[in-house]
């Protein structure tokens, strides 16, 4: 009894809600870059939640598949009619290997997309905090893929919300390694989605008066890096008061990355994941967190060290 009033005192002080389904561990087999991902890495920080008690089933959000509808609010008919070729998929992932009947990759895709959605849509009505154990796919652009995304999930669960309940002024905290280009370019000439990047390495210029963004050099340890962040994420808000943020947490910032050349540590990591944190719940925003990039064996740890800090120590 008194282990249940532990758990039940943790929920009160940090409620938020997991978004997760089986097909999140679709293997994705690629040359180079997608050799290193870790495909069962949702599914471990899932289990881990719940080995330790930190989330009850209630808790864990189910998504359903993205439909056509909404996936065409961004993307063009003709990309997206390419996107059920499996050989066409293959070719835009750079897969070792793709069977011409297998539709998989695109159903992942799909999958991924309605959890980002349905994070976005429960953090916006309920205020809250909203974990999507996948997502963030913001290089994709409306007719193409690029960076290994096929699907822009983060510009399509905005242009959803838009549309369908009321929601105007979005803030998206891209904080994955790589700038998150797709999301940039979606928005360019939009006012009411401010976007955020501090990245290695930048893909696209953007002349835009809601934008900033940050490169920075190889090898930038924790105490550069979180500085910057400091001192410039508090100032968005100064300028722009968004009625949802979407933080893209990745976790290849990280020092053991194996594409990265960032040296954070895993403590810094969650230092950033605060700040952005305690950034967005003092001014009473709704968040919806998204996975976002991360390689290697230890990446799973970065974002369930997020979670786990959220549900022990966070307010709502």
């Amino acid at each position: 009894m008194q282990a249940l009033g532990r758990i039940s005192r943790l929920f009160r002080r940090g409620r938020c809600k997991i978004v997760y389904r089986s097909e999140y561990i679709t293997a994705i087999h690629a040359r180079h870059a997608h050799g290193a991902f870790d495909v069962m890495k949702f599914k471990k920080i899932r289990d881990q939640l719940m080995q330790q008690r930190l989330i009850r089933r209630r808790d864990v959000l189910t998504p359903q598949r993205v439909t056509d509808e909404d996936l065409l609010r961004v993307h063009t008919k003709a990309y997206l009619d390419s996107l059920k070729n499996p050989m066409l998929v293959g070719r835009y992932l750079n897969l070792d290997y793709i069977n011409p009947w297998d539709d998989y990759i695109f159903e992942y895709f799909r999958y991924i997309t309605g959890g980002t959605i349905l994070a976005a849509d429960y953090a916006w009505m309920h205020n809250l905090v909203v974990f999507n154990l996948g997502g963030g796919y913001h290089h994709a652009h409306p007719d193409r893929a690029e960076g290994f995304c096929l699907i822009n999930d983060v510009a399509v669960a905005i242009e959803k919300l838009r549309a369908e309940k009321g929601l105007k002024r979005v803030l998206v905290v891209d904080l994955d390694y790589h700038q998150g280009n797709g999301v940039l370019l979606f928005y360019r000439r939009d006012p009411d989605v401010f976007t955020f990047s501090i990245h290695a390495d930048t893909w696209n210029d953007v002349e835009k008066t809601n934008n900033v963004d940050i490169e920075l050099p190889a090898h930038t340890s924790d105490n550069d890096y979180l500085a910057v962040l400091k001192t410039l994420l508090p100032a968005v808000f100064d300028r722009f008061s968004p009625e949802l943020v979407i933080y893209l947490a990745g976790s290849d910032p990280y020092k053991e990355d194996t594409l990265g050349d960032f040296d954070l540590s895993e403590a810094g990591l969650l230092e950033r994941d605060i700040i952005v944190y305690r950034q967005v719940r003092r001014r009473r925003i709704p968040l919806a967190v998204l996975a976002a990039g991360g390689y290697g064996p230890h990446s799973w740890r970065i974002y369930f060290n997020f979670i786990q800090w959220v549900i022990k120590n966070g307010r709502v």
